[in-house]
């Protein structure tokens, strides 16, 4: 159940603020350099444009506005240009006030164009980085994960982290506009300007109050569609068993609840945009109204130069709502990048050793474990546990490992092929201790395989390229034959172009399990480790396929897990854990090196 109302500190918005804003500028670079000086450009050439309303709105109204400066010099460069006429004046100074204009929007849209680019190419930046710790980090970390966190960090908030960047930028934007027009107002009339930007000011100092709720709002949304992701994963996964049950009303019940959570904190931010743009509406009326009652009544400022500055005004409005818009989502969608910023750090404690350089290659031979031992530190329980192993795997023999649930199995094997590195003790493999780049190293030449078999929504042709991108069709179809997988696969409409749908869902288990270890086989490993692989498997069935294995050419090393009795009387030598230590070793004086 989701428990998103809770109070969420949001006292350290400012530096993640800082944060982003250091990273996005940091991708930016010269590209962001450019669209900010598109951006200047454009503004410069709006406020030219504003500044040549006053000598223009002067020969509509044939006002008497000869003694302003910048009448003058307007005049004068008219004049230059052999303007003399009113007609002459008006005509050049409307073409000169529209090609300001097309310049401006040229400026303006090439601008977008590239502020869209750095956006876009900022969110696949951000979404690569963590897909690169993510597949660095060490495989405890990864494991602790909870998925949902990840499918919605990669999905949902990957896109808020674009949406406040392309809230950034629009601010920036306005900013800027805002600025030169407010400049050109401060030439025009600086006491009216004076008054405007201090009530512009005031309305700025509220908006900026209403930050720290907008962020609070932000977090607790990315904290509910967590919670929604986890209970889509939960209803999609438990959905057949609440069939078979008749529950399926309590799995929608809770759905709808995630829902709820996820509408209130929407409506809640929806309220506070709009009562923030009454405001900013109220606060332009104000200006507005204050601008013409002052400059008739106090200031005698020239109804050309009035009008001039109440059109300023009223262009500055829209960026400045637009500002106060911008500010305001941009908090709103920070919380985001604090996740994913809180992500990697939860990564990046102790990232994985690069591939072998210069080092001696790994070479095939003798796996030793001396007195090796790994315990999760942050469970509970010491099941999964391993205690002071010491054990030799020859090569190219067969070992099963057998043991009740808990034993250390999973674990053993995770240690063997160096997803996990012991907290005492060493392995080893052909001498070399199996960590840091060897490990790394060791894992190109490992299959493994596992109970779950996991197989991508695509063909079964690109399910077994996976493993290996090069192997040929008839390497395909040898590698679905030692599975016993290549009947069922011809037998299909579209062969080895089959769709498999979700993690193989249109087919068996035991179709799915042959699929997996097809594709092991072809990568033509020197262990191949079976993680109750063949669980779903019939015994005679599972015999013809362990006979097809251990014939492989060269043979690799096998070590199957497995609880079946069955499974385990084809192995050369049998291995019992209980409690994570080893209490049995059936065939150990009786192993030899097979050619």
């Amino acid at each position: 159940m989701i428990k998103s109302d809770a109070p969420i500190s949001s006292a350290n918005w400012p530096n993640e603020a800082r944060r982003f804003i250091r990273d996005f500028a940091g991708f930016a670079g010269t590209t962001g350099i450019w669209g900010a000086a598109l951006g200047i450009t454009a503004a410069a050439f709006e406020g030219v444009g504003l500044v040549l309303l006053v000598p223009l709105l002067s020969l509509v109204t044939a006002a008497d506005t000869t003694s302003g400066w910048i009448y003058k010099t307007v005049a004068h460069g008219l004049d230059l240009a052999g303007a003399q006429s009113r007609t002459a004046r008006l005509s050049l100074l409307l073409a000169i006030f529209a090609a300001l204009i097309v310049v401006r929007a040229v400026a303006a849209a090439r601008r977008d164009v590239t502020m869209a680019q750095l956006q876009m190419g900022f969110v696949e930046r951000v979404r690569g980085r963590v897909a690169q710790k993510l597949a660095a980090a060490p495989w405890p970390a990864v494991s602790r994960l909870q998925h949902a966190r990840v499918t919605h960090l990669m999905s949902g908030d990957i896109q808020r982290i674009g949406a406040a960047a392309n809230f950034m930028v629009q601010f920036l934007a306005a900013l800027v506009l805002t600025a030169v027009q407010i400049a050109i107002a401060l030439v025009l009339a600086p006491g009216l300007t004076a008054i405007a930007v201090g009530l512009i000011a005031l309305g700025a100092g509220a908006n900026f109050v209403m930050l720290g709720r907008a962020h609070n709002l932000g977090a607790r949304l990315s904290s509910t569609g967590i919670a929604l992701m986890h209970e889509t994963t939960q209803f999609l996964g438990g959905l057949k068993l609440a069939a078979g049950q008749n529950r399926q009303a309590d799995f929608v019940a809770e759905f709808e609840d995630s829902l709820a959570a996820l509408k209130r904190q929407q409506f809640a931010f929806i309220r506070q945009q709009s009562r923030s743009r009454l405001a900013a509406t109220v606060i332009t009326g104000l200006v507005g109204a204050l601008i013409a009652f002052v400059g008739l009544t106090v200031l005698d400022t020239p109804p050309p130069l009035l009008i001039a500055m109440l059109l300023i005004f009223a262009r500055i409005s829209g960026p400045a709502m637009q500002i106060s818009r911008a500010v305001q989502q941009f908090a709103h969608m920070l919380p985001a990048y604090g996740e994913v910023s809180r992500l990697e750090l939860d990564l990046a404690a102790t990232p994985q050793a690069p591939p072998c350089q210069g080092a001696a290659p790994i070479t095939p031979g003798a796996i030793v474990f001396r007195d090796v031992s790994f315990g999760y530190q942050d469970s509970r329980q010491s099941a999964g546990a391993i205690v002071g192993l010491n054990l030799t795997i020859a090569p190219r023999t067969f070992v099963g490992v057998s043991g009740p649930t808990g034993a250390g199995k999973t674990t053993f094997a995770d240690l063997l092929i160096g997803l996990l590195q012991p907290d005492a003790g060493e392995i080893t493999v052909g001498g070399t201790p199996l960590r840091g780049a060897a490990a790394v190293e060791w894992r190109d030449h490992v299959s493994y395989v596992a109970q779950d078999p996991y197989l991508f929504r695509d063909t079964i042709r690109r399910n077994l390229l996976w493993a290996n991108p090069h192997a040929s069709e008839a390497e395909l179809w040898q590698a679905l034959a030692v599975a016993g997988a290549d009947d069922f696969v011809a037998g299909m409409a579209s062969g080895l172009d089959t769709l498999l749908g979700e993690r193989g869902i249109l087919i068996s288990g035991g179709e799915r399990q042959r699929l997996c270890l097809a594709r092991a086989v072809l990568r033509h490993p020197w262990l191949f480790v079976l993680d109750e692989a063949t669980s779903a498997i019939d015994i005679p069935t599972e015999r013809k396929i362990l006979t097809a294995v251990v014939g492989l050419d060269p043979r690799p090393t096998i070590v199957m897990i497995a609880h079946r009795d069955e499974s385990l009387s084809s192995c050369d030598r049998i291995v019992r854990f209980q409690n994570g230590r080893l209490v049995g070793d059936e065939a150990a004086l009786a192993v030899q090196t097979l050619a």
